[in-house]
């Protein structure tokens, strides 16, 4: 009885062996599955190879790499890094670890472009023709980059214009909030003669203009005297305020109304009233030269120094003409002629300045005055020359 484990255990192993052999002898219908539901990779699985690990990077080559690191000379870096990937190319994956983790500290510099550079200069300064004259050479010394300089000029004119627009909404607003006594700008002058010897002449010559522009109307405003003694005589005693308020009509035609008030003894009047209102047009209207014209039907009072006093409808036509002759000189011309049955009446007013410091400038100014007929004894043509301080404000 004690020898069946013993026995049991030696035929085990041929009972194993046997039962393979057995089976593949008897036929057995198990099912088969579908072929079209079974996957391939468990069907056919891939053939599976352990790949050798990459060799670690040579302690002399990493020395090497970490000393080009140290001196952070970008050109000595690359070369470094491209000699130890060609002699080390089973390690070009340590390799790149490691300069990325360098330029991750240390980003690579672009080269020099003075092309670029030119560029970008001529754009912070903000001046239009600048810009546009440098990217013009720009693309001609450097036909490859034509397409990039073209984008550049064309996002700096749109964010130029962007910023125009919204300078112009601002000062938009803030006109149309102001109140009719702000954001008036003027002019005052002031200019004396002294003379003694055979002729003995002092004089005064003061005046104010302002002006200020609004939303749909324009203001101007001007005061002039005028007093001169020559030899114990009155020889200047001229005064003049007008007022011409404009209303915009379009950009460049207007209505205007306008009135003036005179006193000229030597002209042979103590006052002379003007009335008028009309149409304007801006024939031009540049940065750098303005022209305007105006006209239409006008009324005037006169009160002569006789004691007399005339009264007439008339009809005036004006010119206002501006030049900046350069950025310290400017010309001006102001006139404007009172048609009239009994008498026409023109006065011109021609002007040169020329800019000193800040606010300050000289002025030369030639005003005539042109009666046909004027009292008895009174010349046709009466005319000044003024030279005065004139401050800005």
């Amino acid at each position: 009885m004690t020898s069946l484990p013993r026995l049991a255990a030696l035929c085990l192993p041929l009972a194993l062996v046997a039962a393979p052999a057995r089976a593949s002898q008897e036929t057995l219908s198990l099912p088969q599955p579908n072929p079209a539901l079974v996957d391939p990779l468990i069907a056919q699985p891939l053939p599976v190879e352990l790949m050798e690990p990459d060799p670690p990077l040579p302690d002399a080559v990493r020395a090497m790499i970490d000393a080009a690191f140290a001196g952070g000379e970008d050109s000595e870096v690359e070369a470094v890094i491209k000699l130890a990937r060609m002699t080390n190319p089973r390690s070009v994956g340590e390799i790149d670890a490691l300069i990325a983790y360098y330029r991750s500290a240390h980003p690579e510099v672009a080269p020099p472009n003075p092309v670029s550079d030119m560029l970008a200069a001529a754009i912070a300064s903000g001046k239009d023709g600048d810009v546009e004259a440098v990217a013009k050479l720009a693309k001609a010394a450097d036909p490859d980059q034509a397409a990039e300089i073209d984008a550049r000029v064309v996002a700096y004119r749109a964010e130029r214009q962007r910023l125009k627009d919204e300078a112009a909404a601002a000062a938009l607003a803030k006109l149309a909030a102001a109140k009719f006594w702000e954001n008036w700008k003027g002019e005052g002058q002031i200019g004396a003669t002294l003379a003694t010897g055979n002729t003995s002449s002092k004089g005064l010559s003061a005046g104010l203009a302002l002006a200020r522009k609004g939303i749909d109307w324009n203001h101007k405003f001007r005061a002039q005297a005028d007093y001169q003694r020559t030899n114990g005589r009155t020889s200047v005693e001229r005064f003049l305020v007008e007022v011409e308020p404009q209303y915009k009509v379009s950009d460049r035609a207007f209505a205007y109304g306008l009135g003036r008030w005179e006193h000229d003894r030597i002209l042979g009047y103590e006052e002379r009233w003007n009335a008028s209102g009309g149409l304007g047009y801006k024939v031009v209207d540049e940065k750098n030269i303005v022209l305007s014209l105006k006209g239409g039907p006008a009324w005037r009072y006169t009160e002569f120094t006789s004691g007399l006093n005339d009264s007439e409808i008339t009809g005036l036509a004006g010119v206002d003409f501006g030049w900046q002759l350069s950025p310290a000189l400017r010309l001006t011309q102001v006139a404007s002629t009172s048609l009239g049955e009994k008498n026409t009446t023109t006065s011109s007013l021609t002007a040169l300045n020329a800019k000193l410091t800040g606010a300050l400038s000289a002025r030369v100014a030639y005003s005539a005055e042109i009666d046909t007929n004027p009292p008895a004894g009174i010349e046709k043509v009466d005319t000044l020359t003024r030279f005065t301080l004139v401050y800005g404000f």
